[in-house]
Protein backbone atom coordinates (compact mmCIF):
# COMPACT_ATOMS: atom_id res chain seq x y z
CA UNK A 1 0.00 0.00 0.00
CA UNK A 2 1.21 3.33 -0.85
CA UNK A 3 0.19 6.79 0.05
CA UNK A 4 -0.11 9.89 -1.58
CA UNK A 5 -0.38 13.39 -0.33
CA UNK A 6 -1.00 16.37 -1.83
CA UNK A 7 -0.76 20.00 -0.93
CA UNK A 8 -3.29 22.26 -3.39
CA UNK A 9 -1.48 25.35 -2.32
CA UNK A 10 -2.97 28.33 -3.83
CA UNK A 11 -5.30 26.08 -6.24
CA UNK A 12 -7.48 25.48 -3.12
CA UNK A 13 -10.23 27.27 -4.32
CA UNK A 14 -9.85 26.47 -7.84
CA UNK A 15 -10.54 22.87 -7.03
CA UNK A 16 -12.74 23.19 -4.02
CA UNK A 17 -15.60 25.35 -2.58
CA UNK A 18 -17.26 25.55 0.75
CA UNK A 19 -21.07 27.22 0.32
CA UNK A 20 -21.46 29.92 2.80
CA UNK A 21 -17.71 29.66 4.23
CA UNK A 22 -14.51 30.68 3.47
CA UNK A 23 -11.34 29.00 3.15
CA UNK A 24 -8.55 30.29 5.47
CA UNK A 25 -5.87 27.34 4.66
CA UNK A 26 -4.44 25.57 1.64
CA UNK A 27 -6.43 22.00 1.05
CA UNK A 28 -4.43 18.75 2.16
CA UNK A 29 -5.30 15.70 0.83
CA UNK A 30 -4.05 11.89 0.93
CA UNK A 31 -4.97 8.66 -0.48
CA UNK A 32 -4.39 5.34 -0.22
CA UNK A 33 -3.29 3.30 -3.42
CA UNK A 34 -2.39 -0.83 -3.38
CA UNK A 35 0.99 -1.01 -5.14
CA UNK A 36 4.06 -3.37 -4.38
CA UNK A 37 6.32 -0.91 -6.17
CA UNK A 38 7.76 2.60 -5.32
CA UNK A 39 5.99 3.83 -8.33
CA UNK A 40 2.42 4.57 -8.46
CA UNK A 41 1.73 2.56 -12.02
CA UNK A 42 -1.04 0.58 -12.58
CA UNK A 43 -2.38 0.79 -8.84
CA UNK A 44 -5.72 1.01 -7.23
CA UNK A 45 -7.16 3.50 -5.04
CA UNK A 46 -8.01 2.07 -1.83
CA UNK A 47 -10.84 2.54 0.67
CA UNK A 48 -8.20 3.56 3.16
CA UNK A 49 -10.15 3.77 6.77
CA UNK A 50 -7.83 4.32 9.66
CA UNK A 51 -7.83 1.83 13.28
CA UNK A 52 -6.56 3.18 15.93
CA UNK A 53 -5.26 6.75 16.39
CA UNK A 54 -6.51 9.45 13.88
CA UNK A 55 -3.89 10.89 11.60
CA UNK A 56 -3.71 14.73 12.52
CA UNK A 57 -3.23 17.62 10.00
CA UNK A 58 -1.41 20.81 10.81
CA UNK A 59 -2.05 23.79 8.94
CA UNK A 60 1.21 25.93 9.37
CA UNK A 61 -0.15 28.71 6.90
CA UNK A 62 -3.83 29.93 8.20
CA UNK A 63 -5.04 33.01 6.51
CA UNK A 64 -5.93 36.24 8.53
CA UNK A 65 -9.44 35.90 10.23
CA UNK A 66 -11.56 37.99 12.53
CA UNK A 67 -10.67 36.31 16.20
CA UNK A 68 -14.14 35.56 17.45
CA UNK A 69 -14.67 33.27 14.01
CA UNK A 70 -13.04 30.20 15.14
CA UNK A 71 -11.99 27.97 12.09
CA UNK A 72 -13.54 24.60 11.78
CA UNK A 73 -11.97 21.49 9.95
CA UNK A 74 -13.91 20.48 6.38
CA UNK A 75 -13.34 17.36 4.82
CA UNK A 76 -14.32 17.24 1.27
CA UNK A 77 -15.57 13.44 0.34
CA UNK A 78 -15.29 11.64 -2.87
CA UNK A 79 -19.15 12.25 -3.62
CA UNK A 80 -18.82 15.68 -3.11
CA UNK A 81 -19.65 15.83 0.18
CA UNK A 82 -18.44 18.54 3.26
CA UNK A 83 -18.37 17.20 6.46
CA UNK A 84 -17.13 19.73 9.19
CA UNK A 85 -15.28 18.84 12.88
CA UNK A 86 -14.08 21.33 15.30
CA UNK A 87 -9.70 21.44 15.65
CA UNK A 88 -8.52 19.32 18.49
CA UNK A 89 -5.65 21.87 18.70
CA UNK A 90 -5.11 25.09 17.25
CA UNK A 91 -5.45 24.92 13.53
CA UNK A 92 -5.31 21.05 13.80
CA UNK A 93 -7.44 18.75 12.40
CA UNK A 94 -7.66 14.69 12.80
CA UNK A 95 -8.61 12.14 9.88
CA UNK A 96 -10.33 9.12 10.18
CA UNK A 97 -9.99 8.37 6.71
CA UNK A 98 -8.61 9.55 3.10
CA UNK A 99 -9.93 12.82 1.77
CA UNK A 100 -8.74 16.35 1.25
CA UNK A 101 -8.71 18.55 4.46
CA UNK A 102 -8.62 22.38 5.25
CA UNK A 103 -9.99 25.07 7.94
CA UNK A 104 -12.93 27.30 7.12
CA UNK A 105 -14.90 30.15 8.36
CA UNK A 106 -18.63 31.25 7.75
CA UNK A 107 -18.74 33.89 5.08
CA UNK A 108 -19.64 37.45 6.25
CA UNK A 109 -19.80 38.54 2.56
CA UNK A 110 -22.29 35.53 2.07
CA UNK A 111 -24.70 36.45 5.23
CA UNK A 112 -24.18 40.03 4.13
CA UNK A 113 -25.70 39.49 0.25
CA UNK A 114 -28.11 37.28 1.58
CA UNK A 115 -29.47 40.32 4.05
CA UNK A 116 -28.71 42.91 1.10
CA UNK A 117 -30.99 40.77 -1.36
CA UNK A 118 -33.66 40.23 1.45
CA UNK A 119 -33.65 44.40 1.94
CA UNK A 120 -33.58 44.83 -1.63
CA UNK A 121 -36.58 42.99 -2.29
CA UNK A 122 -38.64 44.50 0.68
CA UNK A 123 -37.68 47.65 -0.93
CA UNK A 124 -38.74 46.41 -4.15
CA UNK A 125 -41.84 45.63 -2.59
CA UNK A 126 -42.98 48.71 -1.45
CA UNK A 127 -41.90 50.67 -4.13
CA UNK A 128 -44.20 48.73 -6.44
CA UNK A 129 -47.05 48.67 -3.88
CA UNK A 130 -46.78 52.81 -3.23
CA UNK A 131 -46.24 52.96 -7.33
CA UNK A 132 -49.65 50.58 -7.76
CA UNK A 133 -51.61 52.82 -5.04
CA UNK A 134 -50.87 56.19 -6.25
CA UNK A 135 -51.61 54.88 -10.11
CA UNK A 136 -55.07 53.98 -9.00
CA UNK A 137 -55.83 56.77 -7.10
CA UNK A 138 -54.82 58.72 -10.27
CA UNK A 139 -56.85 56.95 -12.25
CA UNK A 140 -59.68 57.24 -10.43
CA UNK A 141 -59.50 60.79 -9.94
CA UNK A 142 -58.95 61.28 -14.11
CA UNK A 143 -62.63 59.11 -14.29
CA UNK A 144 -64.20 61.43 -12.01
CA UNK A 145 -62.95 64.25 -14.09
CA UNK A 146 -64.56 63.01 -17.04
CA UNK A 147 -67.59 61.87 -15.43
CA UNK A 148 -67.98 65.66 -13.90
CA UNK A 149 -67.08 66.88 -17.61
CA UNK A 150 -69.31 64.69 -18.79
CA UNK A 151 -72.29 66.08 -16.96
CA UNK A 152 -71.15 69.79 -17.40
CA UNK A 153 -71.26 68.99 -21.16
CA UNK A 154 -74.99 67.76 -20.73
CA UNK A 155 -75.85 70.99 -18.61
CA UNK A 156 -74.78 73.41 -21.16
CA UNK A 157 -76.40 71.53 -24.09
CA UNK A 158 -79.86 71.52 -21.98
CA UNK A 159 -79.44 75.25 -21.48
CA UNK A 160 -78.34 76.36 -25.13
CA UNK A 161 -81.80 74.27 -25.96
CA UNK A 162 -83.64 76.05 -23.69
CA UNK A 163 -82.23 79.79 -24.81
CA UNK A 164 -83.52 78.52 -28.44
CA UNK A 165 -87.21 77.92 -27.52
CA UNK A 166 -89.85 80.47 -26.41
CA UNK A 167 -89.34 81.98 -22.90
CA UNK A 168 -91.93 81.38 -20.34
CA UNK A 169 -93.62 84.00 -17.56
CA UNK A 170 -93.52 82.62 -14.56
CA UNK A 171 -95.14 82.80 -11.52
CA UNK A 172 -94.86 81.60 -7.83
CA UNK A 173 -97.31 79.03 -5.51
CA UNK A 174 -95.45 78.87 -2.35
CA UNK A 175 -91.75 78.37 -2.89
CA UNK A 176 -92.22 76.82 -6.81
CA UNK A 177 -91.75 78.66 -9.65
CA UNK A 178 -93.80 77.75 -12.16
CA UNK A 179 -94.16 78.39 -15.89
CA UNK A 180 -97.69 80.88 -17.06
CA UNK A 181 -98.72 80.55 -20.38
CA UNK A 182 -100.41 83.77 -21.06
CA UNK A 183 -103.01 83.04 -23.42
CA UNK A 184 -103.91 79.76 -26.16
CA UNK A 185 -101.22 80.18 -29.02
CA UNK A 186 -104.10 77.97 -31.48
CA UNK A 187 -107.45 78.70 -31.26
CA UNK A 188 -110.25 75.66 -31.00
CA UNK A 189 -112.26 75.26 -33.92
CA UNK A 190 -115.57 73.21 -34.33
CA UNK A 191 -115.36 70.49 -37.35
CA UNK A 192 -119.10 71.00 -38.52
CA UNK A 193 -120.21 74.49 -39.16
CA UNK A 194 -123.48 73.54 -38.23
CA UNK A 195 -124.65 75.03 -34.87
CA UNK A 196 -126.56 72.30 -32.73
CA UNK A 197 -129.31 74.09 -30.67
CA UNK A 198 -129.73 73.64 -27.33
Amino acid sequence: MSILYENLGNWSSHYYSVPNYTMVAPVFGFMAYSSSETTLTECEKMNFIIQGDPITIQFPQVGSHEKNNTPICAKFSGDGSVEFNNMTEPYVCEAQSQGHYTLVIPSPKEVHNTRGQSKRFTIWWVLGFVIGFVGLVILALVLLALVKAEKRRRIRKMERNSEGGEPFDTFWIGETKLPLAPMIRTQPNLENDEVIPY
